[in-house]
Parts: structure tokens; sequence; C-alpha cells
């Protein structure tokens, strides 16, 4: 189910998500750890471009000072970066490499065979997720259309094990950009994907320091249901499942079964005809895609078919029992609204747009 604000939150997160990782790692087959490239079309660069490779003899120690001199001064991401960090970084790399190759790695960065070699020394620094907080604060500065998210909250329970497949992976992937479906695989299961869509939504909503709480708590409830919906949305060439519109308003009911509680005294029985009302439909929708449970499938046009025919019907019953109140109700809904926008900002009104789709305005 795609609506305009589902439609601009998933172009916002695709946006954010791979550049911060642009911006964190640079291009990892001809730059140094880190990088402050502008980020553009995916373009396969040969590992083997422009390499520059020591043919002289240095010692550990050159090559220590080396690192931590040259990828500073070559990469301001890593200005957050204390030498002690980076002499960490260059100590563990040394464990494993020759002098001479920790001075090729600075001047051109990792090849991909050496991608969890270096991952890995972040890591066993504790700079992974420091490193990817420093990438997409720089990324929502310098960018413009960007949601100004705080990184604290994109960051929110994610750890090393989180992020470290990602950053092997750009290590080794030998191109300028990461593929957005790639970066959504390997993130599927971690925080960030519900952080980004949660952060996104309490930055429309201009939540922060000074808000009022049930601003906060909007939201926060409206970060969860929209990244409910994201994840629901089907993928090209894909049908919508039915199942997934009756969640929707499940997930809708949460909220307005909270905000019942907020709002002042005299919005007391509009919240709660709403509350009802958003309650009411969904129950009809489940009700109507209930039978297409059976074991048994039919072909896809038969299947299509039957989920048609019972869309129509749930839609058909919806405004049949609507239409008994539509007047009350659509008002109701109206000042609920109203005093939602007043309070929390007209961003807070998105949490209406569903039951505008069923026949409800407000």
């Amino acid at each position: 189910m795609t609506t305009p604000r589902t439609a601009t939150l998933r172009r916002t997160f695709h946006r954010v998500v791979p550049t911060f990782l642009l911006v964190v790692l640079g291009p990892a087959a001809c730059g140094s750890l880190g990088g402050d490239a502008v980020p553009g079309p995916a373009v396969e660069v040969p590992t083997t471009m422009a390499l520059v490779v020591s043919t002289t003899t240095v010692t550990v120690d050159e090559a220590r000072s080396g690192f931590v001199a040259d990828v500073a001064a070559a990469t301001p991401i890593l200005d957050g970066l204390t030498d002690a960090d980076l002499g960490c970084v260059a100590d563990r790399l040394l464990v494993d490499l020759e002098p001479a190759e920790v001075v090729a790695l600075t001047q051109n960065g990792p090849r991909p065979d050496q991608a969890v070699l270096a991952v890995g020394a972040l890591q066993d620094c504790n700079l992974v997720v420091r490193l990817v907080a420093l990438g997409m604060a720089q990324t929502i500065a310098e960018d413009p259309d960007a949601q100004p998210m705080d990184v604290d909250c994109l960051l929110e329970g994610v750890d090393d094990d989180d992020l470290v497949p990602v950053l092997e992976a750009r290590f080794a992937s030998g191109s300028l950009v990461l593929d957005d479906p790639k970066v959504d695989d390997l993130l599927a299961d971690t925080p960030m994907m519900a952080n980004a869509v949660r952060c996104m939504t309490y930055a429309m909503l201009d939540a922060g320091v000074g808000t009022p709480a049930v601003c906060a708590g909007l939201a926060d409830r409206l970060g969860d249901m929209m990244a409910i919906l994201l994840a629901m949305e089907p993928g090209p060439g894909e049908e919508p499942d039915p199942f997934d519109l009756v969640a929707v308003f499940r997930v809708t009911d949460e909220v307005f079964d909270w905000l019942a509680d907020e709002v002042p005294s005299d919005l007391l029985a509009d919240a709660a005809l709403v509350r009802d009302t958003n309650r009411r439909i969904g129950d009809l929708m489940a009700e109507a895609f209930q039978y297409l449970r059976g074991e048994d499938a039919g072909s896809h046009q038969e299947d299509h078919d039957a989920r048609t025919t019972a869309f129509l019907g749930a839609m058909a019953r919806i405004e049949a029992e609507l239409s008994e109140n539509r007047v009350e109700v659509n008002a109701a809904s109206a000042r609920l609204r109203g005093w939602t926008v007043s309070t929390c900002g007209e961003k807070s009104s998105m949490l209406f747009d569903l039951l505008a789709g069923a026949g409800v305005s407000a």
C-alpha cells in the first residue's frame, strides 16, 4: 500500500543509508579507509587501477606513522579520530601485513581480498560504530535534501555485528557505490532499518528537546507504523497482499488507542469514535479476506480475481456502514486531526491518511 508519505520516506531512506556508507568508506578500490567523495552512479573500478606500490624498504615505525599522517590528512571524515585511534588500526594491520603492504594500503585503500582484514582492524579498535556515526553525520549535514536526523537515534541498538558485513561488502565490492538492494539485504535484520524510518519520522515532526510529550510519543508510534508500512510494500511485479492491508489497520488501531488517552477532555468522544471506526474498517477487511487463507490455491488469475472480489466486497461493506454516520465520523476526524496538527505540526496528519483512503475524510 503506497502513499505519498511512504514514498517520500522510502526515497529518503535509500538516499541516506547507501550514501553514508560511501562517505564512511570512500572509494574501496582506489582510496583510503575513509572518503569525502561525492556519491555518484555505480561505476565498476578495476582493483589494479592506479595502484601505488611501495618499492622501498620501510620499517614498522615508518609504516605506522605514515598511515596515521597520510590517512588523516587525505580523509576528512577521519579527522574525528585521534592519532591513537589511527595508530591502533595501523598496529592491527601490521600484525598481518608487512610494512610495505601497509604503505600500499594507506595510499591505495584495501584490496578486495583485504576487506575482512581492514574491517577487522577497525573492529578490534572499537571504531566501527564510531566511524559510521561520523560518516552519517557528515552525510546528513552535506545533503540539502536530507532530513536533519539525529545520528544517535539512527544507531540506537546498532553494534559492530550489524555493520561489519556491510563494511566488508563495501571494501570487497570493487565499485564506487554499493547497490541499494544489497544494503537492504545486509541490514534487513538489524535495528538500522527500523531506526531509519522512525528517526526520519521523528525529524519530520521536529520532535526533539522541548517537544510536548504527546508529540514525542506520537513520533515514536508513527515511526514504527511507517516502518511496518514500508516492510509490507510489494516488490516490483508482486501483487499486494490483502492481509497486509488488514495488518495496516491493526497497527493504526494501536496508535488511535494510545491517542484516545492523550487528547484533551473535549476531544475524548471524537478520539473514541475515530478509533472505533478505524477498528471496524480493519474488522470488515479481515472478514472479507478470511476465506482466501484456504490451502488450495488456484491459478494466478483466479487468485487475483478472488482478491479483487474480496477487496471490492470489503469496500462495499465499509461504504455501507460508514454511510450511516459518515458526517459525524468526518467531523470527529477533522477535529482530532486539527488538534494533532496544531499541537505537533502538519506532518503528524499522516496518521489520518489511511482513514481518508478508506472513505473517512478529515
